[in-house]
């Protein structure tokens, strides 16, 4: 059964709004520690999002420059602490039975460069 656009506007917004909440409860439970968001074809994988150390992203973000997508943008956090957005997309046919594969990383910049 299909959704009307105004149906599909609400559950859109409402899974933002989600996702931005559990992002700060974990940037508060876990401080210090970054946030990776994994999406497999657009489908979420859990736990979403799942929280690492700082010195683990920095070298999977130097590996993965050498053949996939990275950017990175310096951005004001929620709290409006500064934070580093890593966005990592895969080439295809890195991983099998998954056409896309995106990874986005919230690090604060304060352990960057405690590092």
């Amino acid at each position: 059964m299909t959704m009307s656009p105004n149906a599909e506007a609400y559950y859109a917004a409402h899974t933002q709004h989600l996702r931005e909440r559990g992002a700060a409860n974990a940037a508060r439970i876990w401080p210090g520690q970054a946030l990776q968001y994994t999406t497999l074809d657009g489908a979420q994988f859990l736990p979403f999002p799942s929280r690492l150390s700082v010195a683990s992203v920095r070298p999977a973000v130097r590996s993965a420059r050498k053949k996939h997508t990275v950017h990175e943008y310096d951005i004001a956090a929620r709290d409006g602490s500064p934070l580093r957005i890593v966005y990592l997309r895969y080439a295809p046919g890195t991983w099998s039975n998954v056409d896309e594969v995106v990874d986005v990383y919230e690090v604060p910049v304060e352990a960057l460069t405690a590092l």
